[in-house]
């Protein structure tokens, strides 16, 4: 029976969410920068704009780059995976799981198969990938 090991990155704020914060955000500096306007400091307003439209950007990748998902699926034979963009998916990896070195690398782990690496789980800690090797090494050990 294969199995399927979804891995995306952490998204700790939902759309409705960051659209609230960005509200309450703008809110507060159009308050600010009035009341600045109001005295005389009118560069106050345009600098709030300015960091508004910043923090606006930052979340815009966030929610992007937070679409970005790979599937692992384990099989009796077979380890493939698979990565999902917002507007595409494409097979990477596909191979004999028996012949497949799963290494921990730096910043990631990889795929070793035929002198080729295809690395993945970039979104991962340490620790969670040393987690997901594991479970990925006792799959193999069941055949």
């Amino acid at each position: 029976m294969p199995k399927n090991i979804y891995i995306k990155g952490n998204k700790s704020l939902s759309n409705l969410q960051i659209i609230l914060f960005l509200i309450f955000v703008g809110i507060l500096i159009l308050f600010i920068g009035t009341r600045f306007f109001l005295i005389g400091a009118w560069p106050v307003m345009i600098f709030g704009m300015v960091e508004f439209s910043i923090l606006a950007v930052c979340f815009y990748i966030f929610y992007h780059r937070s679409k970005n998902i790979e599937k692992i699926t384990l099989s009796n034979s077979i380890i493939t995976l698979n990565r999902s963009m917002p507007n595409r998916e494409e097979k990477v990896f596909e191979h004999n799981i028996f012949w497949t070195k799963i290494t921990n690398e730096r910043d990631s782990l990889s795929f070793s198969y035929g002198g080729k690496k295809t690395f993945f789980a970039k979104f991962f800690n340490y620790r969670k990938r040393t987690k997901l090797k594991n479970i990925i090494e006792k799959y193999k050990l069941r055949f």
